[in-house]
């Protein structure tokens, strides 16, 4: 009986990996994304400022290492969407910091945009000069972010 069982669960493992695999295969079954990258409506959910700021920050780093790897793919529009989506969850998350009034939150924001000015100073570094329009104006813009920042975390 217990043999019987268990040839039976066998079997039934086979048929669903079997029917998975084609499925798959077909395009029928969708696999979850690796990168973890939240939605920005997602991010406005977050009732508390300080884990919005925080998970914006996270989305930020996360499209930012997207479009490092598009640029390294040769995929400039891509990278470019990339980091046009660092930038709305940098400003949401200024926003998120402003409705906080804590400096200490915002030292911590500053600390982590520094650390993406440098890598994407990296990166357009590395990416050729005719590709780097979009990434220049971006650090621009990153820029003016920072100073933001810099501003909410010298007040008291």
């Amino acid at each position: 009986m217990q043999k019987r069982r268990t040839v039976e669960s066998f079997e039934s493992l086979i048929v669903r990996l079997t029917l998975g695999i084609g499925l798959f295969a077909l395009g029928f079954v969708a696999v979850p994304a690796t990168s973890a990258r939240p939605a920005q409506a997602d991010l406005k959910d977050e009732h508390d400022p300080a884990k919005r700021s925080e998970r914006c920050l996270q989305a930020a780093e996360t499209a930012f290492d997207s479009a490092r790897s598009a640029y390294t793919k040769d995929d400039i529009h891509s990278g470019n969407a990339d980091l046009d989506e660092m930038m709305a969850a940098l400003n949401n998350c200024v926003s998120a910091l402003d409705t906080a009034h804590k400096s200490r939150l915002y030292k911590r924001a500053e600390m982590r945009v520094s650390s993406l000015q440098r890598r994407l100073q990296n990166l357009l570094d590395d990416i050729s000069v005719t590709e780097r329009g979009w990434a220049e104006q971006t650090g621009r813009k990153l820029e003016e972010i920072h100073d933001k920042l810099l501003e909410g975390a010298m007040k008291k």
